[in-house]
């Protein structure tokens, strides 16, 4: 491997944080369940920039048969990017170590364009020593597709058999993994480093 590229969003960050999914059972009575599966059809729209955050929730809303002003939905959205907004020192130090050790370094994220404050807020540091990223955002683009694992190899530098994706969506790993990349879902960091050692030796 001569490359190794991190997601965002539970890998660089720490894993979201309750608040979000309170808030919304809470205000508007909608489950962890019912949210997730507002995520699954929408996400990825917004993390291609082709609907906001707020059209998200209203679209979810909608779904719901529940009435969502702009007003709330724009709540609900500074919420929901604040509770991704948490680094991980781990992920942070180790991305350092590797870079020191000769790797190239990448960070490959789902993210809407307007996210990006939160992304500095939260990764400045990963984003410092990345020798690359890719933002879907601001590509049109989101994993699994497989025209966003290419833009990364040519951003990389690298074949796709010299890169290894650490996602903490299975999915994702396996979109990459079809691409002809080496990949891992990531939990901890203690476990990203053995499933690394693994394909390397």
């Amino acid at each position: 491997m001569k490359g190794i590229v991190f997601d965002f969003g539970g890998v660089i960050t720490l894993a979201q944080d309750g608040s979000l999914y309170r808030y919304l059972e809470e205000r508007l009575g909608w489950s962890y369940e019912m949210v997730r599966a507002g995520w699954k059809k929408y996400r990825r729209l917004m993390d291609a920039d082709k609907i906001s955050i707020e059209e998200l929730y209203l679209r979810m809303a909608s779904d719901l048969n529940q009435p969502l002003s702009m007003e709330e939905a724009i709540e609900i959205g500074q919420r929901d990017y604040d509770s991704w907004a948490y680094g991980n020192p781990e992920t942070i130090a180790w991305m350092k170590d590797l870079s020191k050790q000769g790797y190239r370094v990448g960070i490959l994220t789902n993210m809407p364009s307007n996210y990006v404050p939160w992304f500095n807020r939260a990764a400045a540091e990963a984003r410092a020593i990345a020798h690359a990223e890719v933002i879907s955002g601001f590509e049109h683009l989101a994993k699994p597709q497989p025209e966003i694992y290419r833009l990364m190899e040519q951003r990389m530098g690298l074949a796709p058999e010299n890169l290894f994706f650490f996602d903490d969506i299975l999915e994702n790993v396996e979109g990459a993994k079809n691409c002809g990349w080496k990949g891992a879902l990531f939990t901890t960091v203690d476990a990203a480093k053995k499933d690394l050692e693994a394909i390397r030796f």
